[in-house]
C-alpha cells in the first residue's frame, strides 16, 4: 500500500494507492485525485516511511516517482 499524508490548505488529509505506479498513473488522469500544490507531509510505501524524497509538493513527489520507475 502507497499512502500520502498531506495538507489541503490548512487540513490534514490522507490518500491511499495500491502502489506508487498507481499514484503515477493517477496523477497522469485528466482530473487527478490530487491537486499539484498540495503539500506532502509523509509518503509511506509497504509500511516503510520514504525518507529519500526532499520536495515538499504533489508535483515534486509525482516526478520523484515518475523517474524511480
Amino acid at each position: 500500500m502507497f499512502k500520502i499524508k498531506y495538507l489541503d490548505g490548512q487540513e490534514k488529509r490522507e490518500i491511499s494507492f495500491k502502489s506508487a505506479a498507481d499514484f503515477v498513473a493517477d496523477l497522469q488522469l485528466e482530473v487527478p485525485s490530487l491537486q499539484d500544490y498540495y503539500k506532502v507531509v509523509s509518503v509511506t510505501d509497504n509500511g516503510q516511511e520514504n525518507t529519500d524524497f526532499q520536495g515538499q509538493s504533489i508535483a515534486e513527489l509525482f516526478n520523484y516517482y515518475l523517474l524511480q520507475n
